[in-house]
């Protein structure tokens, strides 16, 4: 499957991989908002809407083991950006691939705790309803395309929850979005979110 990018992702992408010290810089990054705010502060013009399909599917590619083991990258490691993108992965220095990560059950708790208490991140200028929109569209892509997020999404007790997972991974939305998308893409019988998935 061949994925397209706008050609200043792509040389964002690619300059990651080139230029040491712009790689350096996204060791600090915990959240693809970071990434792309990252990305336009070194005056490459990303939008995080592109950044998400894009991530979602280069991740329609990855392996069952790449998929969990990004899943369970701790976003306060310094290897958490590099393991978001396939391109980006092959960074790692052999025998860090495993660094990093949060157990099974600390991958669990860790969700819950940051859904509960931790401070949720939010856009330096606030969202239009469009850009909400789209990050809704990018951030159901990539719910379908990763097993352990889609897990978390339907164990999801409520609207909130949902939310704080879609925040999590660098998309802003709120209970208005969910409501103007709700007929689109989901089933009516069923909490908002079951509807993204086709059984």
């Amino acid at each position: 499957m061949l994925i397209v990018a706008s050609a200043e992702l792509e040389r964002f992408i690619q300059s990651i991989v080139d230029d040491h010290g712009l790689a350096t810089g996204i060791k600090s990054l915990g959240t693809h908002y970071d990434i792309v705010a990252y990305a336009n502060i070194r005056g490459y013009s990303v939008s995080l809407s592109e950044w998400g399909r894009y991530v979602a599917m280069d991740t329609l590619q990855a392996s069952d083991l790449e998929i969990t083991l990004m899943q369970q990258a701790d976003p306060a490691h310094w290897s958490w950006a590099f393991r978001q993108l396939s391109r980006w992965r092959s960074l790692l220095m052999e025998g860090t691939d495993h660094e990093g990560l949060l157990g099974a059950a600390d991958f669990m708790d860790s969700v819950q705790a940051s859904m509960a208490d931790a401070p949720k991140p939010s856009p330096a200028v606030p969202l239009s309803n469009d850009q909400k929109d789209v990050a809704l569209q990018a951030f159901i892509a990539l719910v379908r395309s990763q097993p352990e997020l889609r897990d978390q999404v339907k164990g999801a007790r409520n609207q909130d929850d949902v939310i704080a997972l879609a925040e999590q991974q660098g998309f802003f939305i709120d209970s208005l979005t969910l409501l103007r998308s709700w007929s689109q893409v989901s089933d009516f019988s069923k909490p908002t979110w079951f509807g993204w998935f086709d059984e």
